[in-house]
């Protein structure tokens, strides 16, 4: 097949699913293009604004094209979006993001073109967007619920890349449940093969060899509370251990703690090379807060999670790590008291991570992406992890994670 993908933003070398999913898809044997616009995020002090163009990236074509105007950071609006499709002449059209004006004309291409495949996937939850009661109201429940079931009959599937972000889709968007399946964001497990060596690694930063490693990464925020990290770590007695954090600091208390103990270290922002080598040589990977796909990574290299339980999290653990349930200071220091004194553990963490790098792996979830075009039936990561024993969506804080 032909698969089109269409993405709002593009950007670059990084390790999102719009970058990778389509190298995946290509594998199979289909012909991929990607269509997004002239903008990116801006990470890393970037520049968001880029040139109209086409380029190779991972194996697929990217094409840049012109926009006439946006709402930034949400979505954008083509230029005569319709006439690329026809020009392209998909078979199967994989449109990222269910609320942006581009589902309109995708639709319309639909109409006219009965045969070709729709899909969309849906990447917010309530943890991350519509945060504000009159703006999910108004944006989510009336606005954008009424625009999509106008144009819901030529929709043939929606995708949650999480449990929780299909409940997203089903909940707060009005999407009828049967349309909904899981199609998580993958480990991208082609590309985790770590070529460095964990001395050389550590030489590289600094960091002791003789020490297990904990470790956190990202845009540090004070919303994501990495200050509750910092501080339930120096509260273990072991001089044995160091806390590597990597990205990019939002956050002064963060950056005042890190001075506060010679066992934490940050080691600013890495490429994607050495954050796959840093979450692979790496004894514990700790993420209290959000979904990040930074987590997928983790998957991909068999590292034992410490990981906030929630929507967009609950099928990231299978007996590889342990789930955090309130994310308080307490709760945090004591179950990595349990990993740091449990090396047993940890092995069996790491041993069992394999049955969940194949299920979640890149190549299955692509593979999956193509089957529901011959049969929309749930498939394998659906039916397990939409179960009650991976999202338990009557728990308290498995839509919104309580920051306390």
């Amino acid at each position: 097949m032909k698969i089109l993908h269409i993405q709002q933003y593009y950007n670059e070398k990084m390790g999102y699913q719009e970058n990778i999913l389509p190298y995946y898809q290509k594998k199979l044997g289909h012909e991929v293009v990607l269509i997004t616009s002239t903008r990116s995020d801006g990470f890393n002090n970037d520049s968001r604004v880029k040139k109209e163009a086409e380029f190779e990236e991972n194996g697929f074509i990217v094409k840049r094209k012109k926009i006439k105007g946006e709402f930034k950071r949400r979505f954008v609006i083509f230029d005569d979006l319709y006439k690329i499709l026809d020009d392209e002449k998909p078979d199967y059209i994989f449109h990222h993001s269910v609320t942006s004006p581009s589902i309109k004309t995708v639709s319309r291409y639909k109409q006219n073109n009965p045969h070709v495949f729709i899909a969309v996937d849906n990447h917010a939850d309530l943890n991350i967007s519509g945060r504000n009661k009159l703006w999910k109201l108004f944006y989510y429940n009336l606005f954008w619920k009424y625009i999509i079931s106008k144009h819901d009959k030529f929709i043939d599937i929606y995708f949650g890349v999480t449990p929780s972000r299909c409940l997203f889709l089903e909940e707060e968007l009005g999407v009828r449940v049967d349309k909904i399946k899981l199609l998580p964001i993958g480990a991208d497990v082609d590309n985790a093969d770590v070529t460095i060596t964990k001395e050389k690694l550590l030489e590289k930063y600094d960091i002791d060899k003789n020490c297990i490693i904990v470790t956190h990464g990202g845009k540090i925020t004070p919303e994501k509370q990495i200050d509750r990290i910092i501080l339930a770590f120096k509260r273990v007695n072991n001089p044995n251990i160091r806390l590597v954090l990597f990205g990019d600091i939002q956050d002064k208390k963060v950056e005042t703690l890190i001075k506060t103990d010679s066992r934490i270290q940050f080691i600013g922002w890495l490429d994607r090379k050495d954050t796959l080598a840093l979450l692979k040589h790496s004894d514990i990977g700790i993420w209290n807060t959000q979904h990040t796909t930074l987590l997928e990574d983790c998957v991909a290299v068999g590292l034992p999670l410490l990981l906030r339980y929630y929507g967009s999290t609950s099928h990231l653990i299978d007996r590889t790590g342990l789930f955090l349930y309130e994310g308080s200071i307490r709760e945090i220091y004591e179950k990595l008291l349990i990993l740091i004194e449990n090396k047993h553990l940890l092995e069996k963490f790491k041993q069992n991570a394999f049955n969940l790098c194949n299920l979640l792996s890149y190549e299955n979830i692509a593979f999956e992406s193509i089957e529901y075009t011959k049969d929309l039936r749930a498939k394998e990561t659906h039916k397990k992890f939409m179960s009650v024993e991976y999202s338990d969506d009557n728990y308290l804080n498995f839509r919104v994670i309580n920051r306390m």
